[in-house]
């Protein structure tokens, strides 16, 4: 597709979405059907546009129709856990005939993460709450269960097994643990310059908690001196 000059760079985003989309319906509840027969049995990534503020929301599922026809649920919308989610307070707003659904990528279940976070990193969808993939209405979806062997292994190192088992620490030692301890240091999160400081968290879990990103990764990052998902500098001392 040739990019129109004379549109704005976010209108070009828009146009460039919908002529590259997979499928793309531009009222969803008269086209209800079409979407199931296009999405049913079929794992992607989507977008709600609203054609009355322009802004977005991408989330991706491993069955899309399932997914999708929740946002037809009044009792979906209305829900606690949802109801002042940003995506759902929009359609709650506007009414979902006001948005286009944009399929933008059918994918494996195993990748499906990798392409959202691909949308997610270049988009910069406004109703999205993290812009990190894995995440549903702010939490982290979970991972498969421990083997029971893991659970098996774990359970020797519990109660008389654990080699710490019965020792009581005075709470000053307790607290300089505490003070040295990685998790509880002071991290700093910078643009990929090293010089504008965009955050200041005082423990990597608070870090964690408010952007999403996981505190494995961004360690992972520190410790190579890498940038997180390309654009993020994090460092334990301020620059």
């Amino acid at each position: 597709m040739t990019t129109n000059t004379n549109l704005s760079p976010e209108t070009n985003v828009i146009m460039d979405l919908f002529m590259n989309s997979k499928d793309l319906f531009v009222n969803p509840i008269v086209e209800r059907v079409d979407i199931k027969l296009a999405t049913t049995n079929r794992s992607g990534v989507y977008l709600w546009y609203s054609k009355l503020s322009g802004k977005y929301y991408v989330g991706s599922s491993v069955d899309l129709y399932k997914r999708l026809s929740r946002y037809y649920q009044p009792g979906y919308l209305a829900y606690p856990t949802h109801v002042d989610l940003p995506i759902v307070r929009a359609i709650t707003k506007y009414g979902l005939e006001n948005f286009i659904l944009v399929i933008l990528d059918y994918t494996k279940k195993s990748n499906i993460h990798i392409s959202e976070q691909y949308y997610l990193d270049n988009l910069y969808p406004i109703y999205n709450i993290r812009q990190v993939a894995g995440f549903r209405n702010g939490k982290l979806i979970k991972k498969n269960s421990l083997t029971e062997e893991h659970k098996f292994k774990l359970s020797l190192k519990r109660g008389v097994n654990h080699h710490s088992y019965g020792i009581k620490r005075p709470p000053e030692v307790i607290n300089l643990m505490r003070d040295n301890h990685p998790k509880t240091k002071k991290l700093y999160q910078y643009l990929s310059d090293k010089v504008t400081l965009m955050a200041e968290y005082n423990s990597i879990r608070e870090m964690q908690k408010k952007t999403g990103i996981t505190k494995e990764y961004v360690s992972r990052c520190i410790k190579f001196n890498q940038l997180v998902h390309g654009k993020y500098y994090f460092s334990f001392t301020r620059l």
